[in-house]
């Protein structure tokens, strides 16, 4: 239990050393990831379609 406690006193200490990001950092990180992921999912449903569409060719 000694070490438990031991633990969360550490984790405390390490945690108040951290430097947060502040609120504009964390919306214009959010918008980067939400616009990277439309990218890719467009990216991967146009690979998906076209490989549909030249299996279906060859398939024929």
């Amino acid at each position: 239990m000694k070490q438990f406690i031991q633990f969360s006193k550490d984790s405390r200490e390490e945690l108040k050393k951290v430097t947060w990001p502040d609120r504009d950092e964390v919306t214009s990180f959010t918008v980067v990831v939400i616009v990277a992921v439309c990218v890719i999912s467009v990216f991967l449903w146009l690979v998906d379609t076209g490989l549909m569409a030249l299996i279906t060719v060859v398939m024929k």
